[in-house]
């Protein structure tokens, strides 16, 4: 909300708590991501039902876009802080 009303031009360390809050973000999605992996491959292994495969999909679907959305968190925290 301070973003959207102009504050961070106001603070000169405004760009250190940024990066700060994407890395602890990105931190959290990585964690995320391990374990809908881990709910993936378990998925996987248990006993085949006729809706199994759709599942096993959308478990797969997740842990990609889990694993994408935390490296773009952490890519932002590391390019606020070395910009």
């Amino acid at each position: 909300m301070g973003y959207l009303f102009g504050f961070h031009r106001n603070i000169s360390s405004w760009r250190i708590l940024d990066s700060l809050y994407h890395g602890a973000t990105g931190i959290f999605y990585m964690s995320a991501a391990a374990l809908q992996a881990n709910a993936t491959i378990r998925s996987e292994r248990e006993v085949a039902d006729e809706h199994m495969p759709l599942y096993y999909q959308l478990n797969a679907a997740a842990t990609f876009f889990a694993f994408i959305t935390a490296l773009l968190y952490i890519l932002h925290a590391f390019s606020n802080y070395y910009h």
